[in-house]
């Protein structure tokens, strides 16, 4: 009888095996027949080919299905083989079956293991119907186990005791056995997980943490209960990690195939994504040891989802706490920094002018930008992270209407504004920076989200970031958005071959990182503006300009600034794009970046304090801000928004101090009550207690004495100019029933209305040279107003460890040591004066200080020359003074009156 089971098991394998190896050859090499409509078969012409281990998992989930198998499969032994090329894909050429499964290919060891591995698998899952698909859950688990411990007992009362403990192993695993064959049952087919840790119809909305949302219908606490069981088990941990390993690789390889096809049925999908739900709750996703088994082929399945699929995710994961989202999130994390430091790769030369392409084609590039565990991880990120910004604190959803219908009205005017000027930008290449597919679905944007559940620092990852090649990621990422266009407008056939971006995924990437692409973008237009004009001026026969040149005194110059910006605006606006080049009159002075520094320095300082009436300072909040009371024309606020976005455009950084609410409205935004806390402390303090008053109606009356009408102080005058905040706003009282009513239109003119017209003059002229910019993709309002303004932190001590030595001069050269005690002598003020000195701007570079890159040149021995500088470069000239009072004397008075080029 035992001889005759034996038989009848072998036999059942045999039939297995022959079953497998036919859809292996299948979805390797096909039918043969031309246009065979078996979606399953190399030979149906939308069939995507398929590496050696996926076709190896695959036709293990088709025997399981009993799924089609073409007819001349049934009859036909093609021989096969496995390619060993880089992408490791099946191709369809000779060679016997015997000959693969010896191969000493790794791919084909792989396709052995695994075919091996899953014989017992397949030979019980192939009398499984349709009604009987296996599954788990909590009850039955627990149930299982229990049966186990009692076999196990059973064992060990019919065997005598023994100190043999490799024995008694041996024999815990042989009773958990029916606990490993179940896990790989249903960890090997999603639709089999997909049917696992369902909840109970009247027990659905009971779960108080981890909550579950249609289309998902998962006990995520059942799960995590269960997985923390079963790595408990006294004795067998390593095996049930071992079980995993090999259960899960093969199922993540058969949802990759399935998320390939042309075309996934939604139910299919949402099966996937329960089968990824409940594999994302494995602790052995923690453990290293795993990185390039099972855990690098979970985060590949991620690579494939559609966005509609990560929108499915994302509005579940929104409803959960950071608390249950953060595990993900470092997890995650861990595996990135581990994938790269694990690659013993270069750091890429961002500033390595020399940039071969095929050279960096090599380890870098493969390595991170065709890595499908790093991509899909990045993938799995992105979606944790707009899980965190769609369930954290929203914009309500009338402001952001309101903010899209702004938007629409103002491309329009831009839009038309452009054809008028008879394409203003001529030389550029347009391209339209489209939004994250996820944003466009969800109807949001990141800076919707007042807080997050999570910072969005957390999603920044310093390891990754230090070898992201800047300019490739760049190139690819213009590619990706032009692709993008094109399939928008029905052009798919036209798209390019594209790699992997980070510029895409921007939460991820540093400011620093995103600053130098904003950089590559703007020399790019740059230098198509000043090719397009060469070519012009060589038609027309008329000398080229190939930089937006300005010659003028340094007296009254913002109005010079101005009347030059509005003459080449209205008669060559293209002109602006071009590089700024500035000459002062009778100063010589060539502009490598340092006198256009001066110059906006010395704009900005005439524009704030010279008696202008564009923007108002507030002592308490040491912000500027528009003012309803202006005597400045909206043209004059249109040309100072220009001279903004030439300094953005040009990577300048302006001295300037405006509240959050201005670079949130730059980007779209409308300002609202909670803004006022930033930019108008007192009066915001003042509203809150208006609202918070408890006392009757009487005694709100009389304590406030309020109307609809407001005044604000006019600069010219001196005087409080009157506003009504609506019709016969002086003849309605404010009581505790309409409160709310005023204090949202009180900060709706101060931040909206009441400078409506000044700002929107304003935005029109920024946006002329940042309209068809990444900066509203890439930047938040805070990292726009870094761009803009510098960081506000100074790390004086990061700028010595940064400074670089020429000419003589060492960092332990005894007169360096001298040169920083003499610095850390100085106030803050006087440290800022020298970073002027030396640098052309007192503002700190987006970074920290460290990215200033000074250098400290000798200039010669002791004389009583003072220090001079070569802002262009941040290159301080440094006499060796002969002591260390001298050189502190000389240094102060240089830095002091220093102006123009004379000194500096």
């Amino acid at each position: 009888m035992i001889g005759t089971e034996n038989s009848v098991e072998n036999e059942r394998k045999k039939k297995a095996k022959e079953i497998i190896e036919k859809f292996f050859r299948q979805l390797t090499q096909g039918c043969g027949r031309e246009n065979c409509t078996n979606s399953n078969c190399a030979s149906n012409p939308n069939f995507q080919r398929v590496s050696i281990n996926q076709a190896a998992a695959l036709a293990i989930q088709l025997a399981q299905k009993k799924a089609t198998l073409c007819e001349s499969m049934e009859s036909n032994s093609k021989n096969m083989e496995v390619s060993d090329d880089n992408d490791d894909v099946v191709t369809s050429k000779s060679c016997s079956t015997t000959n693969l499964r010896a191969s000493s290919a790794s791919s084909s060891k792989d396709f052995v293991q695994s075919l091996e591995d899953a014989l017992k698998v397949v030979s019980s899952g192939n009398q499984q119907t349709s009604n009987s698909i296996n599954f788990i859950n909590e009850e039955k688990i627990f149930s299982l186990i229990q049966k186990c411990k009692d076999n196990f007992k059973n064992l060990k009362k019919d065997k005598m005791e023994t100190d043999d403990k490799e024995e008694d192993h041996k024999e815990l695993i042989k009773s958990y056995e029916p606990l490993f064959d179940l896990i790989k049952k249903v960890f090997t087919d999603y639709n089999c997980v997909a049917e696992s840790f369902k909840f109970e119809r009247d027990k659905i909305n009971m779960s108080t943490t981890s909550p579950c949302i249609p289309p998902f219908n998962i006990d995520f606490n059942s799960v995590r209960r269960t997985f923390s069981i079963l790595m408990s088990i006294n004795g067998l941990y390593q095996e049930i990690e071992e079980v995993f390993n090999q259960s899960i690789y093969p199922l993540c390889v058969s949802i990759q195939f399935q998320l390939k096809k042309p075309k996934v049925e939604e139910e299919e999908v949402n099966k996937i994504l329960h089968a990824l739900l409940v594999v994302n709750e494995l602790p052995l996703l923690e453990n290293p040891g795993y990185m390039d088994k099972f855990i690098k082929a979970f985060y590949s399945t991620w690579i494939d989802l559609s966005p509609e699929a990560c929108t499915k995710i994302v509005k579940l994961w929104s409803t959960w706490s950071a608390e249950e989202l953060r595990p993900f999130l470092y997890r995650v994390q861990q595996y990135l920094t581990l994938e790269i430091v694990t690659k013993n790769l270069d750091l890429p030369d961002d500033d390595d002018d020399e940039y071969d392409d095929e050279e960096n084609e090599s380890a870098n590039k493969k390595a991170i930008y065709k890595n499908e565990g790093l991509i899909g991880a990045i993938n799995y990120l992105r979606i944790i992270y707009y899980s965190s910004i769609y369930g954290g604190r929203l914009d309500c959803d009338d402001q952001i209407k309101k903010e899209r219908e702004l938007e629409e009205l103002e491309n329009l005017e831009r839009t038309e504004s452009n054809r008028e000027e008879n394409e203003m930008f001529d030389g550029s290449s347009e391209i339209s920076y489209l939004p994250d597919p996820i944003e466009k679905i969800l109807n949001i944007r990141t800076i919707d989200c007042r807080e997050s559940k999570i910072p969005s620092s957390e999603f920044i990852n310093e390891t990754v970031n230090q070898f992201i090649d800047v300019r490739n990621d760049y190139v690819e990422y213009t590619k990706q958005m032009q692709n993008q266009e094109l399939i928008q407008q029905g052009h798919k056939t036209k798209t390019k071959k594209t790699y992997f971006s980070f510029l895409s995924n921007p939460f991820c990437v540093t400011l620093t990182k995103k600053n130098l692409a904003l950089f590559y973008d703007n020399k790019i237009k740059m230098m198509r503006e000043r090719r397009y004009n060469i070519m012009m001026s060589l038609l027309e026969g008329r000398m080229p300009t190939p930089y937006f040149k300005i010659r003028l005194p340094r007296q009254n110059l913002l109005n010079e600034a101005l009347s030059l910006i509005e003459l080449q605006e209205q008669e060559n606006p293209s002109i602006l794009r071009k590089q700024l080049f500035i000459e002062f009159e009778n100063e010589q002075g060539i502009d490598q970046g340092g006198i256009s520094k001066e110059f906006f320095q010395l704009v900005i300082d005439e524009l704030l304090n010279k008696g202008y009436t564009f923007f108002k300072y507030d002592d308490k909040s040491k912000y500027y801000w528009f003012t309803p009371c202006t005597i400045e024309t909206q043209q004059e606020f249109k040309l100072v928004g220009i001279l903004f976005g030439i300094a953005i455009y040009n990577n300048v950084l302006l001295d300037v101090q405006f509240p959050p609410v201005f670079f949130r409205k730059l980007m779209g935004k409308i300002g609202v009550l909670e803004d006022l806390m930033f930019s108008h402390p007192d009066l915001h303090q003042s509203l809150i207690s208006l609202l918070e008053f408890e006392g009757s109606d009487e005694e709100f009356e009389e304590t406030f004495m309020q109307t609809f009408q407001i005044s604000v102080s006019d600069r010219t005058t001196d005087s409080l100019v009157s506003f009504n905040l609506k019709e016969n706003g002086d003849q309605i009282p404010v009581t505790k029933s309409n409160r709310k009513e005023f204090v949202d239109l009180y900060a709706d003119f101060i931040l909206n209305k009441g400078i409506e017209d000044s700002f929107r003059a304003f935005k029109k002229g920024f946006m002329k040279l940042t309209y068809n910019s990444p900066l509203s993709r890439w930047f938040t309002p805070e990292e726009l107003e870094s761009l803009l303004c510098g960081t506000k932190v100074l790390d004086w001590k990061s700028l010595e460890k940064a400074t670089n030595y020429d000419s003589g001069f060492e960092q332990d050269t005894p007169y360096i040591k001298n040169f920083w005690r003499v610095f850390e002598e100085f106030t803050d003020e006087e440290k800022k004066l020298f970073l002027k000195f030396t640098t052309g701007t007192d503002r700190c570079p987006h970074g920290g200080l460290a990215e200033l890159k000074l250098t400290i040149a000798r200039n010669g021995p002791d004389s009583d020359k003072l220090p001079t500088a070569h802002t262009c470069f941040n290159v301080l000239l440094l006499p060796e003074y002969s002591s260390k009072e001298k050189l502190k004397e000389k240094l102060l008075k240089a830095i002091q009156y220093s102006r123009g080029f004379g000194l500096s």
